[in-house]
């Protein structure tokens, strides 16, 4: 009697848990990542790095997408900055970095006002 009265219990449990599995609505896709995607039908583009290393940013040339966002990273062992037409990282120590979101369409000139020969073009689309 007490043979069949565990093995009874283990199947209620079994199919609790099937029913709790089932009915949860979850969704997952395999291989991807949890937390991650786009909601609401809105896109997000791909992060966009720029190195700053021997007073050249590298690639000289992004593009993003208008409401995008360009994360420049002080790879250098000296001082730099990042500056547009009306805006300025400030100094960024070796190391440091600064990430700007582009909201309007363009060619935006990109230059490090510490180091004038080091420019490059964030192209926003």
């Amino acid at each position: 009697m007490r043979r069949s009265t565990i093995l009874a219990s283990l199947v209620v449990v079994a199919l609790a848990l099937a029913l709790v599995a089932c009915g949860s609505g979850a969704t997952s896709t395999p291989g991807a990542p949890s937390g991650t995607g786009t909601t609401g039908g809105a896109t997000s583009s791909p992060p966009v790095t720029v190195s700053m290393k021997d007073f050249a940013f590298d690639p000289a040339t992004v593009d993003v997408a208008k409401g995008g966002s360009v994360t420049f990273v002080n790879n250098d062992t000296v001082q730099h900055n990042v500056a547009g037409e009306s805006w300025s990282s400030g100094p960024l120590d070796p190391g440091k970095s600064f990430t700007r979101t582009f909201a309007n369409a363009g060619a935006i000139a990109v230059r490090c006002t510490i180091h004038p020969s080091m420019t490059m073009t964030v192209n926003v689309k």
